[in-house]
């Protein structure tokens, strides 16, 4: 057998060579992912996650356990009526162990868990009309329409703003119809 040849290639075959190749390109792709100022965006506040998953699970496990666990809370509200009677609490209990789960069951939308669960939860928002300011208490459903709705408006008027066969005095018409089309709509918003 001859000494290797330090100045000589080896011949690693057709396998050794496309490990070589895999292993060139895994590097070059993590150095591209660790270079800076490469980062993954952020979600935007409007993102919402596709309905068709949570209504599956809803329908096909959290639904039927509502079916299951109802008789049970029902059953313990009415041995505990008794008890709760005396202390003047029935009401309180019928709503925690019947009528809560009954609606969880069958008045909540299909697919629908944090809303469902923060529908009294109300927060501020500040929303510009075309004639000022308006400091509106909102739910997470009325939030997310008016997000959608704010999203829309802006894209009709950035159309607008962008198209060239329009006059100066004819855009400025279609953006005052859109700004009170948006007036309306919000006014709408706040009235449901």
């Amino acid at each position: 057998m001859a000494p290797l040849d330090p100045g000589r290639k080896v011949d690693r075959g057709f396998v050794g060579n496309i490990l070589g190749r895999v292993k060139k390109i895994l590097m070059v792709a993590l150095l591209c992912l660790e270079a800076p100022g490469v980062r993954a965006l952020p979600p935007v506040e409007s993102f919402q996650p596709d309905m068709t998953m949570y209504g599956f699970a809803d329908l096909f496990a959290i639904r039927p356990l509502d079916m299951a666990i109802l008789p049970i809370t029902s059953g313990t509200w009415a041995l505990s009526l008794p008890f709760t009677a005396g202390s003047k609490s029935a009401q309180r209990s019928y709503e925690i162990l019947v009528r809560d789960p009954a609606q969880h069951l069958s008045a909540r939308p299909l697919g629908s868990f944090s809303e469902w669960n923060n529908r009294d939860r109300k927060k501020p928002v500040l929303i510009q009309l075309s004639s000022g300011y308006v400091l509106a208490e909102l739910t997470p459903e009325q939030q997310r329409r008016y997000q959608v709705a704010r999203r829309q408006y802006e894209e009709r008027s950035a159309v607008i703003e962008k198209e060239d066969v329009l006059s100066e005095k004819e855009r400025e018409a279609l953006l005052q119809g859109e700004a009170r089309r948006w007036d309306n709509l919000i006014r709408l918003l706040l009235s449901l």
